[in-house]
């Protein structure tokens, strides 16, 4: 009788411990996509988390009873943390963590006070589900000792396996094909914890970021036909459309300097306060030069490495992981090859150390010449990150001018990468006096402060390279590479802030500006901006345009093609669809938000009602799906064996694949 009582016991003790492990797990999932993406209420992806977290919970009653409890602690605090360091990269990327994105971990500990600073309290939100389940388990502990015991019985296992089955098979059926791909290809991460909650998701990522690293050890063939039909349709397309216009060459053999200016958004060149404009010689040399004002940059979870890369490739970044640091090895044609064939030196030079974002290995695929980095100037000054954008610019006219001065018959490409003006925007002592009003004491004005030290270095620069003759025949391209990280709450008070009565508008005013939609999309713009000594152009063109349209434009002028490239020369375009890698995309008239699905106005900021027809008309996934075919299969190398092979018109064939 005394043997009977203690099973029930440990029966009714396991399933205790099973419920409060489930509960905690599904409770985390709904606080993550609250605190996140939103919709905690959904139905859809409650259900998925109790299967899934039924499913894991299962797995309890196949170890002895005192291994369980130990066991169901670690899932418990594994699941706490996972759903932290997504709430964490959520705040920093507007997106979730990736198995793929482990090699990048590195980049987290440069980062230094930037990733301290992004740091919520909140996270310990994650843990309260463990701390509940070990107070659990010690509360049940005093009521009966534990004993070594395997529970076999297979009805155990059979009824809630059973019913994580059910429930997962109930959410399956109500997946769209449109849900079935973007779990598979997970262009968009916030729509899929959205949809299905995080388990689900981490499940699915797993899974691809397994095949992929596969893939990696082992890069699949494609069909020949295949290979060969996308290069050829594709470089067609791209000759096609080559049309020669009033800009074609007007650049050709100047020296070019591309200023990848961190952090620098467009919203901001339209602030003026007490002490004057935000950005007052950004400013200047936008009235002077060929100044873009619709220019998207199309980044993914690289940040800073992908506009880089997008700028001098024309091609999407990968969502599932970063090309600097996943597909390095890869072959590309890259703004430095084609300037290189025309007898260009390239060099990149940047204040931080070489390997971070894999630069100095990323380099050698793109084609610089040299890599002038930490090691290569004297660290006098440091700001925020490191070496302040002031010194940065004058150790770099230096090295500039003694290049010009060895030989100058040999045009230089050099991309200038600025450091200063990056997140958190807390160094304000080194910044120098700026008032913003009434926005002082906000992350928004630190920013602005931030802005506009980096503006007062960007002029140091210019004047400094005018003052050695380094601008007479050159061309000065300068992009922002991404937004900088700015809540929408400061952006609620920058833009509701009424200079009648001096106070900032509340919800119910019938002039409030809500910073969603199409209008939080266009505060992520960033300047594009040629520029020339001589101002040779001067216009602003306001088509959309994305970071993937800059070296077809800039290289038109240049007199350089790239038969590769996915984007358009804007100087022929009236309009034209910026695709993002997540699947987002915007015109002249509307923008589409892929992780809720939405479309809106440009103009109105409005919902589009019924918007299948319009969003149909955009072919989104198949720019996505060529430019990650292009890079997950090193296509570019096998399309120049075919080159090379003289068989301009045919196929790829196996001998043709083998010397790969």
């Amino acid at each position: 009788m005394e043997q009977k009582v203690n099973k029930v016991n440990k029966n009714i003790k396991s399933k205790i411990i099973f419920t409060v492990l489930v509960a905690g797990g599904v409770l985390n999932d709904l606080v993550l996509r609250a605190l996140t993406v939103g919709g905690p209420l959904y139905w859809k992806p409650i259900i998925t988390s109790i299967s899934m977290m039924t499913l894991i919970g299962v797995l309890s009653f196949l170890i002895s009873n005192k291994r369980r409890n130990k066991v169901c602690i670690s899932v418990s605090a594994f699941l706490g943390i996972l759903n932290s360091v997504n709430y964490s990269y959520y705040k920093y990327y507007s997106s979730f963590i990736s198995f793929s994105l482990f090699k990048q971990l590195k980049q987290f500990k440069k980062l230094g006070n930037s990733v301290m600073e992004a740091f919520d309290f909140k996270i310990l939100i994650f843990l309260i589900p463990t701390i509940i389940l070990i107070v659990v388990i010690k509360k049940l502990n005093k009521i009966e000792s534990i004993h070594e015991n395997i529970v076999d019985s297979k009805r155990q296992l059979l009824k809630p396996f059973t019913i994580g089955i059910l429930l997962l098979s109930m959410v399956t059926m109500t997946l769209t094909s449109t849900d079935f791909s973007r779990l598979v290809k997970q262009w968009n991460r916030p729509y899929l914890v959205e949809q299905l909650g995080v388990y689900s998701y981490t499940v699915a990522d797993f899974i691809k970021s397994f095949s992929f690293s596969v893939s990696l050890t082992k890069p699949p063939k494609l069909q020949q036909e295949e290979v060969s039909t996308i290069f050829e349709d594709l470089v067609e397309d791209n000759s096609n459309s080559r049309i020669e216009n009033e800009y074609s060459n007007i650049f050709k053999g100047r020296d070019v300097y591309v200023i990848h200016y961190e952090s620098a958004q467009s919203f901001a060149m339209e602030q003026e306060f007490s002490d004057g404009p935000v950005t007052p010689f950004l400013n200047k040399m936008a009235s002077e030069g060929l100044y873009f004002d619709n220019f998207y940059p199309q980044h993914s979870v690289g940040t800073s490495s992908d506009s880089e890369f997008t700028f001098n490739t024309s091609l999407l970044p990968i969502n599932n992981g970063t090309v600097f640091i996943t597909h390095a090895d890869r072959e590309y044609m890259s703004l430095q090859k084609l300037l290189k064939k025309e007898g260009y030196h390239t060099m990149s030079m940047h204040g931080n150390v070489g390997d971070f974002w894999n630069r100095n290995i990323m380099y050698e695929a793109l084609d610089y010449d040299r890599f002038y980095s930490k090691d290569d100037y004297e660290i006098d000054e440091e700001i925020g990150l490191g070496l302040s954008d002031m010194s940065f610019f004058r150790q770099s006219i230096d090295i500039i001018k003694g290049l010009k001065e060895e030989d100058k018959d040999t045009p230089i490409m050099a991309t200038l990468i600025t450091l200063t003006n990056h997140y958190p925007f807390n160094d304000l002592e080194h910044y120098g006096e700026f008032n913003v009003d009434h926005m002082e004491d906000t992350d928004i004005a630190n920013y602005f402060k931030s802005f506009h030290y980096a503006d007062k270095a960007l002029q140091s620069f210019i004047e400094g390279m005018d003052k050695e003759g380094l601008l007479d025949n050159a061309v000065v391209v300068l992009y922002g590479d991404h937004h900088a990280k700015i809540s929408k709450e400061d952006f609620t008070l920058l833009y509701n802030y009424d200079e009648t009565t001096g106070e900032f508008r509340h919800r119910d005013d019938p002039d409030y500006v809500s910073i969603s939609g199409a209008f939080n999309k266009q505060l992520k713009r960033t300047p594009f901006i040629i520029w020339t000594k001589d101002q040779k152009v001067n216009e602003v063109v306001s088509t959309p345009m994305g970071m993937v349209d800059a070296l077809p434009t800039l290289g038109n002028m240049l007199g350089i093609f790239n038969p590769y490239q996915l984007g358009k020369d804007m100087m022929n375009l009236e309009d034209n669809t910026v695709v993002f890698p997540d699947g987002d995309w915007v015109n002249n008239e509307y923008f589409y938000s892929a992780s809720s699905s939405k479309l809106y106005g440009i103009e109105s900021n409005e919902l589009i009602e019924e918007p299948e027809a319009i969003i149909a008309e955009v072919d989104v996934d198949k720019k996505i799906e060529l430019s990650n075919n292009i890079i997950d299969n090193n296509l570019i190398r096998y399309f120049n064996v075919l080159l090379a092979n003289n068989k301009p018109n045919g196929h790829i064939v196996e001998s043709d694949i083998d010397k790969m």
